[in-house]
């Protein structure tokens, strides 16, 4: 065989192996591009499924959060509701208390039980100015500035103090009253102002 002869067997050796080289290469790599297909779509599968995870967890937690947000509004505008209804049954506890045609009696009645409290009828008894025509048989004095009627009783030493004001009395059943109009809530748009079903002899 001569040398033009071998070159030509050698190249045809060579293509032949090239050939299977590139089909062997082409073969890998169509199969690395399928693992990567794969791993891709996987990949995808599991983003959009834990970004569906997640959508769900954020829509619950802003559904958590907007009820909470609703329930501390509705809260806010029950306490301010009731607050307003304790200010009118104040307010018409006060107007009621210090009618002529009541206040006498109820100032008398609020000094016996200031005296019986106190243990003693001998006592200062600090009253309002123009109260003074209405209280004998104690030692008067003026009542403190803020306080709209009734009696503050002080035993002789000044040790012992027995507060029968109207503000004292009403403080007293404040409690009852906002547990009555929480409970009345839902019926007071229904039933007219609070006031007009919070009589003074809910008090007295």
């Amino acid at each position: 065989m001569g040398f033009e002869d071998l070159a030509t067997e050698l190249h045809k050796s060579a293509e032949a192996e090239g050939r299977k080289l590139i089909h062997a290469a082409e073969r890998s790599a169509e199969k690395i591009e399928a693992e990567a297909k794969d791993k891709s779509e996987e990949q995808l599968k599991a983003a959009k499924k834990e970004a569906s995870a997640y959508s769900k967890q954020e829509a619950a937690e802003r559904i958590t959060s907007a009820k909470l947000s609703a329930k501390k509004i509705v809260d806010e505008a029950r306490e301010e509701a009731v607050e307003n209804g304790l200010r009118q049954i104040w307010q018409q506890f006060k107007s009621d208390s210090l009618k002529k045609s009541n206040y006498p009696q109820l100032l008398d009645r609020l000094i016996r039980e200031g005296v019986s409290e106190l243990g003693s009828k001998d006592a200062v008894v600090y009253v309002r100015d123009e109260d003074r025509g209405m209280v004998s048989g104690f030692k008067l004095a003026t009542l403190p500035p803020g306080y709209s009627g009734g009696a503050m009783l002080e035993s002789p030493n000044g040790k012992i103090r027995v507060n029968k004001t109207l503000e004292e009395t009403f403080a007293q059943k404040k409690a009852g009253l906002r547990k009555d109009i929480y409970d009345r809530f839902a019926a007071s748009a229904a039933n007219g102002p609070l006031e007009s079903r919070f009589k003074s002899d809910k008090l007295f």
